[in-house]
């Protein structure tokens, strides 16, 4: 027996957690996380803020990009086995609408075969290809995103290569700062050999995730549960820590390669980005494999230099007192209603109400209208209020396509 092919086919098992049998399913490469996001913390974190990467996970994603990205990534496993993909997004007419294409390869690198004496008779490569496309809309006015697309898999097991295709649905829901979100991936799949064809196991997600703001960062929380007949029913947890908008930490609850390991999978990671260039690393511990390394790049084009995070804006007790009313500060805006959250654009808070004037002037100069807001003992220059995180979202994408960055501050 070829150790190539039982390293394939053990992968193959470990990937997707193939319980009733080792090729029972097809493509079971299928089921590994793409990208150092989703293997550090679950689809739900991830699509809060959405890349190129997510045309993997639930496509409907997609719909809330706002500029075309491209994306690449790669991980190792064992000596010779490298799973590296590549995907772009898109945008299409007014923005509502983002095309996503993006290819994975699971490659071996020649491993070698031995006979029943263990003596070296051969050295073969193997391989999974896949090739995805996908096209995802945004209803803009209220917060649903559906996307729909299709997987086309290539795969070379000796001694035949086999090919099929696999469908993929997928819809999210923004409600103020919190995510819910629904997919199903790889439905009415099958790759065909010329000794035959083995259906591609079905996969189905939903769960659900939460913004929250702080004066120290900005958090992503999510739940996720999943379930396939490849690897039955899975609960996963992850958190992003956004400490600046050049700096995440992230890390999850997430038993993605190896379902069968004793204990619990905690993956961490973490992304640095720098204008429109970001750098993702996902650190996943396994049991019986060597525990796998996942390093992402990513590039946003319209950019020009500006970080695309919309943190918080940060309070202090440190500044002045705020001196009496002026005709030309605008009081604090009332606070919503029960049940409707609202969203800011912000360009910065100052202690002074001059340093906040003379931010307003600038920005009358690039013809971007603005405010001063009393908030505590600080100035705010307001750009916009919104009532809904998702709509405050796509201003700020809107603004940074010109090169222009704010923050979003939750009331």
């Amino acid at each position: 027996m070829a150790a190539g092919f039982a390293a394939t086919l053990l992968l193959g098992a470990r990937t997707a957690g193939a319980q009733t049998g080792s090729g029972t399913y097809g493509a079971p490469f299928l089921k590994i996380p793409v990208g150092a996001r989703l293997m550090s913390s679950p689809d739900a974190v991830a699509g809060m803020r959405p890349d190129a990467s997510l045309v993997y996970s639930n496509p409907a994603f997609l719909g809330g990009i706002q500029n075309a990205e491209l994306f690449v990534s790669s991980g190792q496993w064992l000596d010779a086995l490298s799973f590296n993909s590549f995907g772009a997004a898109i945008p299409l007419g007014q923005h509502h609408t983002v095309l996503g294409i993006g290819t994975t390869l699971l490659y071996s690198g020649g491993l070698e075969g031995y006979d029943a004496a263990t003596n070296v008779v051969t050295e073969e490569s193997y391989y999974d290809l896949g090739i995805d496309v996908a096209l995802a809309h945004h209803f803009e006015s209220t917060g649903l995103s559906l996307a729909g697309g299709v997987t086309y898999v290539r795969e070379h097991v000796l001694p035949s290569d086999g090919s099929g295709y696999a469908f993929q649905l997928g819809a999210s829901y923004w409600h103020g700062p919190s995510l819910f979100h629904a997919a199903v991936r790889d439905v009415a799949g099958t790759v065909n050999f010329a000794s035959g064809s083995w259906d591609i196991a079905s996969e189905w997600m939903a769960g659900a995730g939460r913004v929250f703001n702080s004066s120290v960062g900005q958090f992503f929380a999510g739940l996720e549960g999943s379930s396939s007949d490849a690897y039955g029913t899975r609960v996963r947890f992850g958190v992003d820590y956004a400490i600046t908008p050049a700096f995440t930490l992230r890390s999850g609850l997430n038993d993605n390669l190896d379902d069968t390991q004793a204990g619990t999978s905690v993956n961490t990671g973490f992304e640095m980005r720098y204008g429109a260039f970001a750098l993702d690393y996902a650190y996943t511990p396994q049991e019986y494999f060597s525990s796998a390394h996942t390093f992402s790049l990513s590039y946003r084009f319209g950019t020009h230099g500006a970080t695309p995070f919309g943190a918080v804006v940060p309070e202090g007790d440190l500044s002045p007192p705020i001196p009496a009313a002026r005709a030309d500060v605008v009081p604090p805006a009332p606070a919503p209603a029960r049940g409707q959250p609202m969203f800011m654009l912000v360009a910065g808070s100052h202690a002074s109400i001059e340093s906040a004037q003379s931010e307003v002037r600038a920005l009358e100069l690039l013809k971007i209208p603005s405010q001063v807001e009393t908030e505590g003992p600080h100035f705010r220059v307001v750009i916009g209020r919104y009532a809904t995180f998702d709509e405050a979202d796509r201003a700020r994408m809107q603004y940074r396509g010109k090169g222009h960055d704010f923050l979003i501050v939750a009331r």
